[in-house]
């Protein structure tokens, strides 16, 4: 099996005509629009409150057959798994049987699954098993019969340490006929329970559950069950679920911190370290007019952090350019700084989610458990990708993104935070700032008047400190802007760095 829909509803309560048909109805919607995953053959399995189970399969596509089917449930109904099967090259049957056709039922057991299970021959030979047909989804129900306690931890282990591949699963048991049973690694699965009906339905995408006719006051709520996890779930209305991660807490916690040598990241990567992160610093040189000072910057905080450094080298950004950073156009510096602060003047295109890519790539290859990041409140009123929403998407894609069974997360220690309540966290808690670079151009000094050096310099003295970077100003200014502020006390390192690679 490789592409399918999973598809099929939860009866509560106990259903008159009314309802039972409008449950249909919506069941039916589901399948048909789950076709775009699946054409070559569908299945639904009925059980009701007795276990007993009725199965409707066709071969061909649900809207051209699923029509002729006059009625699908009834008032004694509590549960339907349905599917629908694009049947992939590597498993192509010349001729198909019923038990060819998904939901695959044995004796008690039935399973829709979509994915691939990679070790099905290996799981016939372990456990004395045998497939009803050559699709490799014809293990399940035999596996789960032979080998499966009933239990929810019992389900959690058998997928996390048994089976190989690929799986959003949905599972009903006829000795159990009041629970479902949905697991997923990395494959899809939606869920959405309808008020109205008083019923739960899923499906492998969210827009078969959808309806796009009704106000948001009226639509019920759809959401993405939790990449790798296994879910049980009763008509009493009980709900739990449970990890596939396989998690060793005896592991340091490692992450790839994504590090400009500026504030923000700065202060994010001593926060980690206080917190016990096992932290490296990853330092992109991509071409731009800080190239220089931001390098030496990082270098010095990775001493004074006594964390490992790694230096990556791109030429990307020369062949995008369309950025003052990249040297095309000028460095707003109008208003003192204040027009560059609160507008993308110097935006550099899709830069973060470019140095996220790759620091995802990184960390799977290395074996980080996280990649974070500087993202913050305050440069998200000027830049889309430090909105806290950003990082937030990205970490629902990061299972899609990496293996199988490999698990990396973003973090974003400050982006809940202000420029000035970022200068407050890394005084308090020792982050070098005074190592750090924020301006926009190469320096020797901070120019002072581009929108990261003012921010910063304000930063400081909304918290009382004298910034101590050297700001290129004329003294008499600089004197009159910290009257009244306190001298920065640096604080000491805590080691030297490894240089990883350059």
């Amino acid at each position: 099996m490789v592409e399918c829909s999973v598809s099929g509803v939860l009866i509560f309560g106990e259903p008159d005509e009314v309802r039972i048909r409008g449950i249909e109805d919506k069941l039916r919607s589901i399948v048909m629009k789950a076709e775009e995953r699946g054409r070559d053959s569908w299945g639904i399995v009925v059980m009701s409150r007795d276990g007993g189970i009725r199965s409707i399969k066709s071969l061909g596509r649900a809207s051209e057959t699923l029509p002729k089917y006059s009625r699908l449930l009834d008032a004694d109904t509590v549960v339907a798994i349905a599917n629908n099967r694009a049947e992939p090259t590597t498993e192509y049957v010349k001729e198909k049987g019923i038990n060819d056709i998904q939901p695959m039922i044995s004796e008690y057991v039935v399973v829709s699954h979509n994915g691939t299970i990679a070790n099905d021959v290996e799981l016939e030979g372990k456990y004395g098993i045998r497939k009803m047909s050559k699709i490799d989804s014809s293990i399940l129900p035999p596996l789960l019969e032979k080998a499966w306690d009933g239990s929810l931890e019992g389900l959690q282990r058998i997928l996390r340490d048994e089976v190989a591949g690929s799986f959003a699963l949905a599972i009903i048991d006829r000795r159990k006929p009041g629970k479902l049973w949905l697991a997923v690694n990395f494959k899809p699965l939606y869920v959405m329970w309808d008020r109205e009906l008083n019923a739960l339905f899923f499906s492998s995408l969210d827009t078969y559950l959808e309806d796009p006719d009704k106000p948001p006051w009226e639509a019920n709520v759809v959401k993405r069950i939790e990449p790798y996890s296994v879910i049980e779930v009763s008509r009493e209305g009980e709900w739990r679920r449970l990890s596939l991660w396989r998690v060793d807490s005896s592991k340091p916690k490692r992450v790839l911190m994504v590090a400009s040598g500026g504030l923000d990241s700065t202060t994010s990567a001593t926060q980690l370290i206080k917190q016990g992160y096992d932290v490296t610093l990853l330092h992109f040189n991509y071409g731009h007019i800080a190239e220089g000072p931001e390098e030496a910057a990082v270098r010095r905080i990775a001493d004074f952090l006594n964390v490992p450094l790694l230096e990556v080298n791109m030429d990307f950004f020369k062949i995008i350019k369309h950025s003052p950073l990249l040297g095309e156009g000028e460095i707003n510096r109008r208003r003192e700084g204040i027009t560059g602060a609160e507008f993308a003047h110097e935006w550099v295109p899709a830069r973060n989610l470019v140095f996220i890519a790759l620091a995802v790539a990184i960390a799977e290859a290395m074996g980080y458990d996280y990649v974070a990041t500087g993202v913050n409140l305050e440069e998200a009123g000027a830049y889309p990708d430090n909105e806290m929403e950003f990082i937030r998407l990205l970490n629902q894609v990061m299972p899609y993104a990496v293996g199988p069974n490999k698990h990396v997360e973003l973090l974003m220690p400050v982006g809940h935070l202000v420029k000035h309540e970022i200068v407050k966290l890394g005084l308090e808690i020792g982050a070098p700032l005074h190592l750090t670079w924020s301006c926009y151009d190469k320096g020797p000094k901070h120019c002072g008047r581009c929108g990261p050096c003012f921010m910063r310099r304000l930063a400081f003295k909304i918290n009382g400190v004298r910034d101590p970077v050297e700001y290129d100003l004329p003294p008499e200014v600089e004197e009159d802007y910290w009257r009244g502020t306190r001298p920065y006390k640096a604080p000491l390192p805590m080691g030297k760095s490894k240089l990883i690679s350059s």
